[in-house]
């Protein structure tokens, strides 16, 4: 019997979230999402089976897996290695959403730029009721703008010494990536992201990645999503910490890896300066968030380059040469 293909695989990763996975569920199905004939929806517990979980994706009938090895990017690769669809969409347990045109909106670039390789939506706040989320709203929060970004090859050849603005178009929480674009990079770099040694930044690198194969980049903001912020100040600021980290730390991979200048130069100096710009703005209220949450930005962005040389000098030596373990390979 021929194999089901698919258009689009949503692929989501999750660990024993009950309750929030039910909600997004719920949001696929009233968007009508759920409905559509040409597109599957993967569920990855990162952990053991969860009876609950599973119960609850065979009542909307996706698919159920589990990925046992600790690491939301072994989860993604999980999920890549059992879909069927030409285009992989990525976004998180905690996001709801609304749009019915979502997916063809993700979609649509591809038909016009023959070389893009990722696509990034809209993440927007959900909880807009929460004073704090609306500050960390006001100061741009998840969301890439309301206007479409285009990182073509032409752009992308001006950045001498900066090096590309990955956070100004990535969206771990809303983008598509065709099948053959990922296969090409390997999946999801293990190192980094929730549950790896540096938890974050694998949606970045994902977008470095791609572009190095010679690929180009595209935001388009009406392909958007709803996600749910975080409403606690000491919740924020860890969260704010993890993405200095993160986000500092890929540049020490990709300067170890591929000898790239520019991420010597953003992961020791420029990142960090940029992040006091931040605090400087926020002292003088320039800036939506007290200084205590830029602060805490500079901290991770101070940490993650040398966490990253000390982890793979110590811990994980060989680590960028061989990123991937054998049973999350792709191949």
């Amino acid at each position: 019997m021929k194999k089901m293909k698919y258009k689009f695989s949503i692929i989501i990763a999750t660990k024993d979230r009950l309750k929030i996975l039910e909600a997004f569920l719920l949001s696929l199905h009233n968007s009508g999402v759920l409905s559509r004939k040409d597109t599957e929806i993967i569920i990855v517990n990162n952990g053991p089976n969860n009876k609950k979980i599973k119960k609850l994706c065979e009542s909307y009938a996706v698919r159920y897996i589990i990925e046992e090895i600790k690491g939301k990017s072994f989860a993604l690769n999980k999920g890549v290695k059992n879909s069927k669809g030409d285009f992989l969409v990525f976004t998180d347990d905690d996001v709801i959403i609304k749009n019915k045109k979502w997916l063809d909106e993700l979609h649509k670039p591809f038909s016009k730029k023959p070389l893009l390789g990722y696509v990034s939506g809209d993440v927007m706040a959900f909880n807009k009721d929460n004073n704090l989320v609306r500050k960390w709203e006001k100061k741009g929060g998840l969301s890439k703008g309301k206007k479409s970004k285009y990182f073509s090859r032409k752009f992308l050849s001006k950045f001498k010494i900066k090096p590309w603005p990955l956070t100004k178009i990535c969206a771990g929480a809303n983008c598509i990536v065709p099948r053959k674009v990922l296969n090409e990079i390997g999946g999801f770099n293990t190192f980094f992201g929730p549950g790896a040694p540096i938890g974050h930044g694998e949606s970045l690198l994902i977008g470095y990645d791609i572009i190095k194969k010679g690929y180009e980049l595209y935001y388009n903001p009406n392909a958007n999503v709803y996600h749910k912020h975080p409403e606690q100040g000491l919740e924020l600021k860890k969260k704010l910490y993890l993405y200095g980290t993160g986000d500092t730390g890929i540049y020490g991979y990709i300067f170890m890896k591929h000898f790239d200048f520019r991420a010597l130069y953003w992961g020791v100096i420029g990142h960090p300066l940029y992040t006091c710009k931040k605090i400087l703005k926020s002292i003088f209220k320039k800036y939506p968030l007290p200084p205590i949450y830029p602060i805490n930005s500079l901290k991770g962005s101070l940490t993650g380059f040398w966490k990253f040389q000390i982890l793979h000098l110590f811990k994980y030596r060989n680590f960028c040469w061989k990123p991937f373990k054998k049973d999350t390979s792709f191949y």
